[in-house]
């Protein structure tokens, strides 16, 4: 703990395993913290003797509800269910604690996440009161509510919303947005002492932030055209009105931390201030319609130092698919927009359907049929995009990282109009990925079957870019970490393995050590550096 006036930090609670989240009471006199079983004589003989036979499910360190009194001292049990809670918050009355949990400790337990209600001193049962998939930031609502963000459908490729939870036991609502509204609800916020919740929307490439009310009536709290970065913002109530800090990325600028009031809200760090001066390509709004008629939105990065005309273009398309390009700097190890614009790119960024900002529908169209209206719509953009004279049609590539990656081996399957593409971390094979992926259920959602259905044909398989490889022309970069538990390395591999049977050149490069998000260093230079010499190469 480390006093506002500075000075030593001292620690409140010293645990051999990690603590998973933490929560202050009201008063600032105790904490909440989820944290497994501490090792035991067993444990440690297993270490030293190496005889460490893994059984599922045997020795899973699930989360317990401890309680510690911020001057030190030993921790007291709270709760420590058959459960592995991975939220907690507390009442404002210091009361009383919810907390989120899921059956295990695996990721993909989160579809069957449970709200629970419990005593903050330990006295009595936990009340069960919701089950909601893939809930998370729980908050409380006064005394007599609980809000949380889930999707409206409560399952994967489904918008994200706010929900509130009773705490008599009736049943979960939704707050806002609600479901047949073309926006997204991406996180919900509880200021202290506040009865309604702040709620981070996207509505196409716009964000803002509302307050919504108890009957789902909103006001405006703050509307940018800066993004902010959902998982880093917060609000404050004073004498004087509501106080936003946030970490806010702008399209010409890398992200700083902003603070003030809405109409004062300006940044007060410099983080990146000697990269001033470094020249970035223009990101710009770009909106285009599907083949069906349908409205669709994204960004485009012009080249830095380009003539008039069109350019050599990359597709980039980003993962998710529940996710979005929008008006940032695109300055990331995984998102080359920059990387290529400033090498003399055109670099195209499509929000296709699946994608967030755009409501419900939107987010469910590819359900259970990958490789089909998101493909159309990445279709549609690259037309619109030469149509329009920004990108040459005889020099074009396109490649992303995981979801985007997914559609960059698909596109070398399906056209032959790419004239090289990288593929990142993507997708082959929707069955095995329901087989294998850390998240099986999620992926079973997308991919529309598994491989115990029988012994089919298997739905997954048609949207798979493996069933279509021998179709292959396009000049292809694989790129994966070794250790990738989300889409495993087996994905890539199966496709470097289908495509060495055509004649097209194909690289496969994977990085040791590395999970979905490719983490060290020397891994990112060496990343960026080979999807630069890719596009180089080919365009």
């Amino acid at each position: 703990m480390l006093g506002l006036a500075g000075g030593e930090a001292s620690p409140v609670l010293v645990r051999k395993r990690s603590v998973g989240a933490y929560a202050w009471a009201q008063d600032s006199r105790s904490l909440a913290v989820l944290a497994p079983d501490e090792p035991g004589d067993e444990d440690g003989r297993r270490d030293t003797e190496r005889d460490d036979a893994d059984v599922w499910g045997e020795r899973w360190q699930r989360a317990r509800v401890l309680r510690v009194e911020a001057d030190g001292g030993e921790p007291s049990t709270v709760w420590a269910p058959d459960l592995h809670v991975v939220e907690v918050a507390w009442s404002p009355d210091g009361s009383r604690l919810a907390v989120l949990a899921w059956p295990t400790p695996e990721l993909d337990d989160m579809m069957r996440a449970t709200v629970w209600l419990l005593a903050a001193d330990g006295s009595g049962a936990a009340r069960r009161l919701a089950e909601l998939p893939l809930a998370s930031g729980l908050g409380w609502l006064g005394d007599d509510r609980l809000v949380c963000t889930a999707p409206h459908d409560l399952t994967a490729c489904s918008a994200a919303t706010a929900w509130t939870v009773p705490t008599d036991g009736g049943e979960p609502a939704v707050t806002g947005p609600g479901r047949d509204e073309s926006r997204c609800g991406l996180r919900a916020l509880v200021p202290p002492g506040q009865t309604r919740p702040v709620v981070l929307v996207a509505d196409g490439l716009d964000t803002r932030l509302e307050w919504v009310g108890p009957a789902g009536d909103r006001e405006p709290l703050w509307h940018g055209p800066p993004e902010i970065t959902a998982d880093a913002v917060d609000v404050v109530v004073d004498p004087g009105g509501p106080v936003v800090a946030a970490v806010v990325a702008r399209a010409d600028r890398l992200p700083e931390v902003w603070a003030g009031r809405p109409n004062g809200f300006r940044a007060v760090s410099a983080h990146h201030a000697p990269l001033a001066d470094v020249r970035l390509g223009g990101v710009e709004d770009f909106t285009f319609t599907g083949i069906d008629g349908q409205p669709l939105d994204g960004v485009v990065i012009r080249p830095v130092g380009a003539r008039a005309g069109p350019a050599p273009a990359v597709v980039l398309l980003h993962g998710g698919p529940y996710g979005r390009s929008g008006r940032e700097p695109h300055l990331h190890p995984l998102d080359w927009g920059q990387l290529l614009a400033t090498a003399g790119f055109a670099v195209l960024m499509p929000n296709y359907r699946g994608s967030l900002g755009h409501g419900n529908a939107f987010a469910a169209a590819s359900r259970g049929g990958m490789g089909t209206v998101e493909w159309d719509d990445v279709l549609a953009a690259t037309d619109a995009a030469v149509e329009r004279g920004i990108a040459e049609p005889d020099r074009l590539g396109i490649g992303g990282w995981s979801q985007g990656g997914f559609l960059a081996a698909w596109a070398v399957t399906q056209t032959d109009r790419f004239a090289a593409a990288v593929m990142g971390a993507g997708v082959s094979d929707w069955g095995m990925m329901a087989a294998t992926s850390d998240l099986p259920t999620v992926e079973a959602v997308f991919g529309g079957s598994t491989p115990w259905d029988g012994p089919g044909p298997h739905h997954a398989a048609a949207g798979s870019p493996v069933s279509y490889a021998a179709r292959r022309t396009t000049p292809l970069l694989i790129l994966h970490g070794a250790e990738d538990a989300r889409v495993p390395v087996s994905q890539g591999r199966a496709f470097h393995r289908a495509a060495r049977e055509q004649a097209a050149p194909v690289e496969l490069v994977t990085y040791p050590r590395e999970p979905h998000g490719i983490r060290e260093r020397r891994h990112q230079e060496d990343l960026m550096r080979r999807v630069l010499e890719w596009f180089q190469r080919w365009l």
